[in-house]
C-alpha cells in the first residue's frame, strides 16, 4: 500500500530534530514544497483508485507538453544554424565536407558523451533537489560542482582532440582531410565546451520549470550566428575557410551562454544561486558516478548510430549516398525525443522530490501516451510517403530506388528510439543513469553489432542488414526499460531520492549565511 505524504514526512531523512540546529542557509526537506508549477503546493498524492482518473491524466499530458513544447522548439532551432553552416561548407570543396563529417564523429565519441553525461546529472539532481529541500539554492550548489567537472574533464580530454591527426592517420584516413579535421578540432574543442555549460544552465533553470529561456537564447543566438557563418565561411574578405566552423559553433556558444546568464540575473532562476562556495570542490564523487553512467549512455548511443555509417563504407557507393538521407530522417525525431525526455526527467524527479509517488506514476503514464500519439502517426506518415520523401532528396534513380524501399527502417527506429528516450527521461528523473547505460551496453554489444555484421555480411542483406540489427537492439533495449519502469517500486524511489539529495547536501560559505560554515548532515 502506497504510504502517504504525512508517513514520508515522519521518515528519517526528514526528521529535522536528528540533525544539528542550523542556521538560514541550511537545507531543510520537506514533501509539501511546490512543484514545478505550484498547482500541487501541499496537495495529497492520489489513491491509487484515482491514477487514471481523465481529469488527473488530462491535467499532467497538459503539463508534459507545455515542458517539451519549448525544449522541442529550441533543438530544432539548431537545424537553422547547421544546414546554412554545411551548405557554406559544401563550397568549400570535398576535402571540407569529409573533414567536417570526421569531425562530428570524432567529436561525437572523444568529447560530447564524456561531457554530455555531466549534464545530465543536473536533469536528475536539479529536478529531484527543487520539491526535496526547503532551501532551493542546492540547485547552484549541484550547478557549481557540474561545472567543476565539467572543466576538469575538459582538461583531460583536449590533449586528445590536439593530436587528433596522428590518430585520423594511423586508421587510414587521407592526409589532406586528416590534417585539416585536426586542424579544426583544435578550436571545436571550445565551441563544444561552451555549448555544455550552456546545457548546464538550461537544466538548473528546467528544474525550476523554466522553460521560455531555451527559446530566448536560440532567438537570441541565431542571429548572430548566421552572420558569423557568412563572417568566417562564406564572405571571401573574411572567410577562415573550413576553420571557420569552429568559429561559428563557439560564438553560437557564447551567445546562448550571455543569453542564458542575463536571463538568470535579471529574470528569473536566481533564486536558486547562493553565491559561489568552496563546498563546490567537496561531494563531487556521487555526480561524477552519476556523470559517468550518463557518458555511458551517450556513447554507446552514439556508436548504435555510427555502426550504420561505418558499416556502409564497406558497401556500394549508392548504397552511402541513401544512407546520408536515412541518416537524416534517423536524427529528425531526436530533436522530439528530447524534449519529451527532459520535460518527463523533470517531472519525475519533481514529483519524487516532493513524496507523490502516485502522481508521478500518472506522469508516467501520461508520457508514455504522448511519445506514441506524436511518434506512432510520424512512423506512419513516413512509410507512406516514403516514394515522395526519396524524390525530394536525390535525383539518382538507383538511389531513389534504395531510399523508397529503406525508409520503413528509418520510419519504424525513429518511433521506437522516441519511445526509447521518453522511458529512458523516467529513469533519468528517478536517478537511474547506471542501470540505462547498462541496458545500452548490453543491447549493442549482445544484439545490435553481432546481428548487423551477421545480416549486413553472413547473409548478405547489405544496407538492410545494418538497420535489422540496429532496431533489433532499440527493440530490446525499448522493452527492457519498460519492464524496469512498470515494476518500479515508487515508494522506494521516494526514498532514494531523500537519501540521494541528503547525501549530496554538504555547503560551505552559501549566499548570506551568517556561519563561515554550514553544514547539513542528515541520517
Amino acid at each position: 500500500m502506497p504510504r502517504t505524504t504525512a508517513e514520508y514526512s515522519a521518515h528519517p531523512l526528514l526528521d529535522h530534530s536528528a540533525a544539528p540546529e542550523m542556521d538560514q542557509a541550511s537545507f531543510e526537506y520537506s514533501t509539501n514544497t511546490a512543484l514545478v508549477d505550484g498547482s500541487d503546493a501541499g496537495e495529497a498524492d492520489l489513491e491509487p483508485d484515482e491514477l487514471l482518473a481523465c481529469g488527473n491524466v488530462k491535467t499532467e499530458v497538459k503539463k508534459l507538453a507545455c515542458s517539451a513544447l519549448p525544449i522541442i522548439l529550441s533543438t530544432t532551432t539548431q537545424l537553422f544554424v547547421m544546414i546554412p553552416m554545411i551548405a557554406a561548407v559544401g563550397g568549400l570543396g570535398t576535402i571540407a565536407l569529409a573533414s567536417m563529417n570526421l569531425v562530428s564523429i570524432y567529436a561525437g565519441l572523444c568529447g560530447i558523451a564524456p561531457l554530455s553525461g555531466m549534464a545530465m546529472v543536473l536533469d536528475s539532481m536539479c529536478s529531484q533537489a527543487y520539491t526535496a529541500a526547503k532551501d532551493k539554492r542546492l540547485l547552484g550548489l549541484y550547478l557549481q560542482r557540474v561545472l567543476v567537472l565539467l572543466l576538469a574533464i575538459e582538461v583531460v580530454l583536449y590533449p586528445i582532440w590536439w593530436n587528433s591527426q596522428p590518430v585520423f592517420e594511423h586508421v587510414g584516413v587521407p592526409t589532406d582531410i586528416a590534417k585539416v579535421a585536426g586542424q579544426m578540432l583544435r578550436l571545436y574543442f571550445f565551441g563544444v565546451g561552451a555549448l555544455f555549460t550552456y546545457e548546464c544552465l538550461k537544466s538548473y533553470l528546467f528544474a525550476q520549470g523554466i522553460r521560455r529561456v531555451a527559446v530566448i537564447a536560440q532567438l537570441f543566438s541565431l542571429p548572430i550566428a548566421w552572420l558569423s557563418i557568412w563572417l568566417f565561411i562564406s564572405n571571401d574578405a573574411t572567410s577562415m575557410g573550413i576553420l571557420g566552423v569552429p568559429g561559428v559553433i563557439i560564438v553560437a556558444g557564447l551567445c546562448s551562454n550571455f543569453a542564458a546568464l542575463v536571463f538568470i540575473a535579471r529574470v528569473d532562476g536566481y533564486q536558486c544561486w547562493g553565491g559561489w562556495s568552496r563546498a563546490a570542490f567537496s561531494g563531487l564523487w556521487p555526480l561524477l558516478k552519476l556523470g559517468a553512467a550518463g557518458s555511458a549512455i551517450t556513447f554507446f548511443e552514439s556508436v548504435s548510430l555510427h555502426m550504420i555509417d561505418l558499416g556502409v563504407l564497406f558497401l556500394d557507393a549508392e548504397s552511402m549516398a541513401a544512407q546520408a538521407v536515412l541518416s537524416t530522417l534517423l536524427t529528425s525525431t531526436w530533436y522530439m525525443g528530447t524534449g519529451f525526455a527532459v520535460a518527463a526527467c523533470n517531472r519525475v524527479g519533481n514529483l519524487l522530490g516532493s513524496a507523490l509517488p502516485n502522481r508521478a506514476i500518472v506522469s508516467v503514464y501520461s508520457t508514455l501516451g504522448i511519445a506514441l500519439a506524436v511518434f506512432a502517426p510520424m512512423c506512419v506518415a513516413l512509410i507512406a510517403s516514403r516514394n515522395r520523401v526519396a524524390s525530394v532528396f536525390t535525383k539518382d534513380p538507383e538511389v531513389t530506388a534504395i531510399l523508397s524501399s529503406h525508409i520503413p527502417w528509418p520510419a519504424v527506429g525513429g518511433a521506437l528510439q522516441g519511445v526509447s528516450m521518453a522511458f529512458s527521461g523516467i529513469l533519468r528523473g528517478q536517478g537511474r543513469q547506471s542501470l540505462i547505460a547498462r541496458i545500452r551496453m548490453a543491447t549493442f554489444v549482445c544484439i545490435s553489432l553481432p546481428l548487423s555484421v551477421l545480416a549486413a555480411m553472413v547473409f548478405e542483406w547489405g544496407l538492410s542488414g545494418l538497420w535489422f540489427g540496429y532496431i533489433a537492439g532499440v527493440v530490446v533495449s525499448v522493452s527492457t526499460q519498460a519492464y524496469v519502469v512498470f515494476a518500479t517500486d515508487w515508494d522506494k524511489q521516494v526514498e532514494l531520492c531523500q537519501h540521494r539529495i541528503s547525501g549530496t547536501a554538504l555547503i560551505a560559505d552559501i549566499g548570506d549565511s551568517e556561519d563561515d560554515e554550514s553544514v547539513l548532515a542528515l541520517p
